[in-house]
């Protein structure tokens, strides 16, 4: 329980990032300045799902591809926090969060495998308005909604993975709003998710 407060507390942080960064900055760009610099002014149109190259996070024993856009945000997770990894995208208001847990610690439970620890995660969502497990392409995962503390709804996009002596719960959320826009994109990022 300890653990899945400490993503609902990630989550809680990213809410307060987003409303605080919430507006869109005017063009930042000098408008003497017609050369084609690397910055890039905020679109004034809804984001549209990024397209550009990737790099690859490592997280303890993971890794995944993720769009350059991520920005490192874990300096804003406790230290004491058990997320291990915590990269946002403002631009597209877009969250990606790790955590992990050692699969010794479940010894003596009913988790025995990764669906059984999908399971758990599934079962501590409830509450919130929460997809039942869904699968494609053999990776399981569900969705589900919370109010964040500006009032937003958002939706977390949650699916598990394993190592030797982990299992990884992963998470990615945007605003409820722009979910479906991004829910092919998390499938996508997810399947990068490999032992480093």
């Amino acid at each position: 329980m300890k653990r899945w407060i400490a993503v609902l507390l990630a989550a809680v942080l990213v809410c307060a990032l987003a409303a605080c960064g919430s507006k869109k900055p005017n063009n930042t760009n000098n408008n003497n300045n017609n050369s084609s610099s690397s910055s890039s002014a905020a679109p004034t149109t809804a984001p549209q799902p990024t397209e550009s190259p990737d790099k690859e996070v490592v997280f303890g024993d993971m890794k995944i591809t993720l769009p350059k856009e991520f920005v490192d945000n874990k300096a804003l997770i406790p230290s004491d926090s058990d997320i291990k990894c915590y990269y946002t995208n403002m631009q597209e208001e877009l969250a990606f969060a790790a955590l992990n847990e050692e699969k010794s610690d479940f010894a003596k439970t009913k988790v025995q495998s990764l669906d059984d620890y999908l399971e758990v995660q599934h079962a501590n969502s409830k509450g919130s308005v929460t997809s039942e497990i869904k699968e494609d392409n053999g990776l399981k995962y569900f969705d589900y909604e919370a109010e964040g503390t500006n009032g937003t709804i958002y939706k977390y996009f949650s699916t598990a993975f394993e190592s030797d002596d982990y299992y990884w719960f992963v998470q990615f959320y945007t605003s409820k709003e722009q979910y479906s826009k991004y829910e092919s994109k998390f499938l996508q990022w997810s399947r990068t998710v490999t032992e480093a």
